[in-house]
């Protein structure tokens, strides 16, 4: 059996350019993070199940993100719910009632669906695309 390889030259090198620019143009970096990621809160809200109450801490309304970090190579775009039953409604959970045990509520995992549809979707290669094209035109290339 032959077996073929297949080798990048410079892979290093261009992941080195590519933390240089984005710690150059943080602000740019920071723009195009943002925008992906708000198409993940999106998807999110969008996916996030309601109880058709109105109350205090909806799942929906609660959806929060902020990027943190202030060099390109330490951005990171943060996405949580602020609803103190997020995690009971996502993973799932044990029903009690009255100290009775019901049963298992399964969890909806809306959030696992809303992350599969943001990466099936391709729009964090897109921007990152755009980002690329920002660059080079600060780059004056």
């Amino acid at each position: 059996m032959s077996e073929a390889t297949l080798a990048f030259d410079g892979l290093d090198e261009f992941k080195a350019k590519l933390t240089a620019v984005s710690n150059e143009y943080a602000a740019t970096a920071e723009k195009h993070l943002t925008r992906a990621g708000n198409k993940l809160k999106k998807l999110a809200r969008e996916n996030t199940p309601d109880s058709g109450y109105e109350h205090k801490s909806k799942l929906k309304k609660s959806w929060k993100s902020e990027v943190v970090g202030t060099k390109g190579e330490d951005l990171e775009y943060r996405l949580r719910n602020t609803a103190p039953h997020y995690h009971l409604v996502e993973r799932g959970h044990e029903e009690i009632v009255h100290g009775k045990h019901i049963g298992y509520v399964q969890g909806r995992h809306f959030f696992a669906k809303s992350v599969q549809e943001f990466e099936a979707s391709g729009a964090c290669a897109q921007e990152l695309e755009k980002y690329m094209k920002d660059v080079k035109k600060k780059l004056g290339d």
